[in-house]
């Protein structure tokens, strides 16, 4: 059974976020979209930001963890890299695991099994309408998904700050007042680099290098 969240934005924003990606689920579904992800609900969506926002006020070696997650099972990710055997779903795991993955493009996998979630290991390909929760920095999340056409990548549906929520609006994007670091964060400035096909090893190893932390 899902633990009771104690951020409270998690709580507040976790049912609009499913309601959010049931409506899009049925969409593709009635224009015929097979390659999707599964259908987050409340439970699961409260559980991963609960522990992604504690997660994200801890520190590995004096670093703050910078980490993206996808919610989906092995078999949906493409070539994944598994893990031997699989890892609670805690802030202190996913402290430990940030280091080793905080490279562009690199998704810790996310799953759940009687009512809890677990990690699984880690992949670059990931399907259409798939939740992806960013952590950016201490107290800030971006939930987001994967576009069924593939168009611009990503769609971010709400940004958590502390006890701030923002639904976002798609469109503000490309105004062309919008803010660099509003658009940067709605993934339209994002290099294509990111999504490039460089093996998911190389991209482990570049980043335990990178942060010289093991």
């Amino acid at each position: 059974m899902y633990s009771e969240s104690t951020y409270q934005a998690a709580r507040l924003v976790s049912g609009t976020i499913e309601t959010y990606f049931a409506h899009h689920f049925a969409t593709a579904t009635r224009n015929g979209g097979k390659e999707m992800g599964h259908q987050p609900y409340a439970p699961e969506i409260e559980a991963m930001i609960d522990t992604a926002f504690w997660a994200s006020l801890r520190h590995e070696e004096g670093v703050s963890p910078k980490v993206t997650l996808a919610f989906l099972p092995p078999e949906q990710a493409g070539e994944p890299l598994i893990f031997g055997y699989r890892l609670q779903f805690t802030p202190a795991v996913l402290t430990k695991l940030a280091p080793a993955v905080e490279r562009p493009g690199i998704h810790l996998g996310v799953w759940h099994e009687n009512e809890e979630l677990y990690i699984w290991g880690t992949t670059r390909e990931i399907p259409g309408n798939c939740l992806v929760l960013e952590v950016i920095e201490p107290g800030l999340l971006v939930i987001k998904h994967r576009r069924m056409d593939g168009f611009g990548k990503f769609v971010n549906v709400a940004i958590l700050k502390g006890d701030q929520i923002k639904i976002v609006d798609e469109g503000t994007a490309r105004k062309p007042d919008c803010p660099d670091v509003v658009t940067s964060m709605l993934g339209f400035k994002l290099p294509s680099f990111w999504n490039d096909s460089m093996n998911i090893l190389v991209q482990l190893a570049v980043s335990m290098r990178a942060h010289g932390r093991g």
